[in-house]
C-alpha cells in the first residue's frame, strides 16, 4: 500500500487502525464525526446483546453502571447499513453493519474502544481489545462501515444533495439584485457542476463509487437519499444535531464539535447583521414576495422537496427564522462540507487505514494476521481509492469570508464583513492554539482551509 504513493505524497496513517487510541480519535476528528452518540442506556436490540456489551465494558476495567450514570458511554451504530446490497463490481464485497462501544475513563476526556459487535444478531459475540487479530478485524469492519456511511450519507447526502435545491430555487426565484441572492451566490459557486460531474461519473454505475464501496451503486445512491430525508432541514442545525446525539455538553475531546461551533457562531453573527440591513422586522420578511416564492419552491413536491423547511407551513415568517435558515445553509455549504470532504486525502487515501470496501466477512474468533490482510482491498482497488482521495481532498478553491471585491455594492455591508473576517481570523488563532495541545492536530476547520462553497 505504501508503494502506491510513488508520485503523490504519502499522508501516512497506515497503522492508525492498529492503534486503539487513533481508532477512537477517528470517531471525533476523522472524516465522519456525525455517527458517534453518547448513550443514556446500553443498546438492547437483540436478546443477549446487552449482557455481552456489559461484559465487554467489565473487561476494560470499568463499570457499566458507573459509565452510564456519569454519561461516559458512547457508541457508533451502523445498523442502518444492514439493508445495503453488497457490491460486486469489479469483485464481490462485504457490507459490515457493526456496533462499536467506547467509554471515557473517569476524569478523562478521550474515547477508549471497549467492544465491537461485527454482526448485530442474537448470539453473535462482542469482540474486545484483548482478542488480537480478531479485534483488528473488528476495527477494520468499523472503518469500512464508517467510510460507507461517510461517502453516501454524511458527505453526498447531507452536504451535496442538501444544498443543490437551494441553488436551483435561488436562481429561479430571487433576482440577482436581491440581497439574499447576493449573500448566497458565492456559497453556491461550482455546486451544480460538481454534483453533475459526480452523477455522471463518480456515482454512476461502473464509476468510482461503484468500484470502491462495499454496497452496490444502487444501494449507495439510495442510502444517500434516505440519509438526507431522515433529518428534516430544521433538525440538521449543528446544535440540534449535537443535542440529538447527546454531545452538546459532553466533556470529551471533540475537535470537530469545538471548531465547528466557533465558525457557526461567527457565521450566525455575520448573517444576523447582514439580514438586519434589509429587514427591519418580521413584517418586512413576510412582505418579501420573492423570498416567499423561494421558500415555496424549496418545499414544493414539484420543486425542491426539502422537508422541515420554514417556520409556518413552509413559509418564512420571521427574521429570526430567516437568519437561522441562511446560517445553516451557508454553514453546510462551507464548514460542514469541509469537515467531511478534506479528510479524504490525508486520512482516507491510504486503503490500509480507511478502506471503503471489505473483501470478505471478518472472522469473529481466532483471526490471524493473514485473515486481516485478506480483508483489505486488492492493489488495483487501493490505487483507485488513492486517486479519488487525492482528487477530492486536496483541492482548496476560495476561502470562507473572502468575497470578491465587487460582491457587495451596498457600502453598509463593508464594516459588517470586516467584523466577520476579524472573527474568522480569531477563530483561526484559537484553532491553531488548540491543535498545539490536542492528541493530534485537527486542521480541517481552520478558516483558511474552508472554501466558501461545495466546489469539489
Amino acid at each position: 500500500f505504501s508503494r502506491l504513493f510513488a508520485v503523490l505524497p504519502d499522508p501516512g496513517n497506515r497503522t492508525d487502525i492498529l492503534n486503539d487510541a487513533q481508532f477512537a480519535w477517528m470517531r471525533v476528528a476523522g472524516p465522519n464525526p456525525t455517527v458517534i452518540t453518547r448513550l443514556a442506556r446500553l443498546p438492547e436490540r437483540y436478546p443477549g446483546q446487552a449482557e455481552a456489551l456489559r461484559s465487554a465494558i467489565a473487561l476494560s476495567g470499568d463499570s457499566l453502571d458507573a459509565a452510564l450514570a456519569q454519561r461516559r458511554l458512547y457508541a457508533c451504530d451502523y445498523s442502518g447499513l444492514e439493508s445495503l446490497t453488497p457490491g460486486t463490481f469489479p469483485v464481490a464485497k462485504h457490507v459490515p453493519a457493526p456496533l462499536a462501544l467506547f467509554v471515557v475513563p473517569p476524569g478523562g476526556r478521550r474515547l477508549q474502544p471497549v467492544g465491537i459487535q461485527i454482526t448485530q444478531r442474537p448470539g453473535r459475540p462482542v469482540i474486545t481489545p484483548n482478542q488480537g487479530w480478531t479485534w483488528q478485524c473488528a476495527k477494520l469492519a468499523v472503518q469500512v462501515a464508517d467510510g460507507n456511511h461517510h461517502e453516501a450519507v454524511a458527505h453526498l447526502g447531507r452536504t451535496h444533495l442538501l444544498v443543490e435545491p437551494f441553488v436551483v430555487a435561488t436562481e429561479r426565484q430571487l433576482d440577482e439584485t436581491h440581497p439574499i441572492y447576493i449573500l448566497l451566490r458565492p456559497h453556491f459557486e461550482g455546486t451544480l457542476f460538481i454534483n453533475n460531474s459526480a452523477h455522471s461519473a463518480i456515482i454512476a454505475p461502473g464509476g468510482t463509487v461503484d468500484r470502491l464501496m462495499s454496497g452496490s451503486i444502487e444501494a449507495s445512491r439510495k442510502a444517500a437519499v434516505e440519509g438526507l430525508r431522515a433529518i428534516p432541514f430544521d433538525q440538521g442545525d449543528l446544535e440540534q444535531d449535537l443535542k440529538r446525539r447527546g454531545l452538546a455538553d459532553a466533556v470529551i475531546e471533540f475537535p470537530y464539535r469545538d471548531d465547528a461551533r466557533l465558525l457557526h457562531a461567527a457565521l450566525e453573527r455575520w448573517v444576523t447583521a447582514y439580514v438586519g440591513l434589509y429587514y427591519r422586522n418580521d413584517a418586512d420578511v413576510r412582505a418579501d414576495e420573492e423570498l416567499q416564492a423561494w421558500a415555496a419552491e424549496l418545499v414544493s413536491p414539484r420543486g425542491g422537496r426539502v422537508t422541515g423547511f420554514g417556520d409556518i407551513d413552509g413559509q418564512i415568517t420571521t427574521r429570526a427564522y430567516l437568519v437561522r435558515a441562511l446560517t445553516q445553509l451557508i454553514f453546510t455549504a462551507s464548514v460542514q462540507h469541509a469537515a467531511v470532504n478534506f479528510p479524504q486525502y490525508p486520512i482516507m487515501s491510504n486503503a490500509s487505514n480507511y478502506p471503503l470496501g471489505l473483501y470478505g466477512a471478518p472472522p469473529e474468533a481466532n483471526a490471524t494476521e493473514a485473515q486481516f490482510l485478506a480483508l483489505l482491498p486488492p492493489r488495483e482497488q487501493a490505487l483507485v481509492q488513492l486517486n479519488l482521495g487525492y482528487l477530492l481532498g486536496n483541492i482548496h478553491y476560495t476561502e470562507l469570508g473572502q468575497y470578491d471585491d465587487d460582491c457587495f455594492e451596498d457600502d453598509r455591508v463593508a464594516p459588517l464583513l470586516a467584523a466577520f473576517q476579524g472573527e474568522l481570523a480569531q477563530a483561526g488563532d484559537t484553532i491553531q492554539a488548540r491543535n498545539a495541545v490536542r492528541s493530534r492536530p485537527y486542521p480541517f476547520l481552520h478558516p483558511s482551509r474552508v472554501p466558501q462553497s461545495i466546489n469539489i
